[in-house]
């Protein structure tokens, strides 16, 4: 693996449940964990303590042209954002590669019980000439840097 530094955003590859078929990206946000806190203050003190209470994953956003209906990806989102909640939700693993300039994977994330929680189409508009572009906002429960 060689690396150059400073990495580009502009490589990257996602595969979702294991397949890299239906997951080109234009592009990926979202990479973000944090851990909530609760202040304390001590009684007879102006200290203020921040405690540590829980960890919290922001939800993924992927971006791309939209896709044909055909699409796994799509058939996925349709049946977990259409079915009312009325079925059990399938989650998958998605993983996040940043390529470098040979396509080696140079930092992979994972992200585990994932679902999508929201899709989008951004405006259409008659005066621009632009690809019609659809968003899928996915949440997880937890997420790990493999590389």
């Amino acid at each position: 693996m060689s690396e150059q530094w400073p990495l580009p955003t502009f490589h990257f590859s996602i595969v979702i449940g294991g397949s890299m078929d239906d997951a080109a990206f234009q592009e990926v946000t979202g990479i973000q964990t944090q851990i909530e806190t609760q202040e304390y203050q001590e009684g007879g003190s102006n200290l203020v303590y921040h405690l540590p209470q829980f960890i919290k994953y922001s939800n993924l956003t992927l971006k791309r042209g939209i896709a044909d209906s055909q699409s796994a990806l799509m058939k996925w989102c349709q049946n977990t954002l259409e079915s009312q909640l009325n079925k059990p939700i399938k989650t998958k693993t998605v993983t996040v590669r940043l390529l470098d300039a040979d396509g080696s994977p140079c930092r992979i994330w994972e992200f585990h019980n994932v679902y999508p929680v929201k899709w989008n189409v951004n405006e259409f508009h008659a005066t621009k000439n632009e690809v019609a572009i659809e968003e899928i906002e996915l949440c997880y429960s937890r997420t790990k840097r493999t590389l």
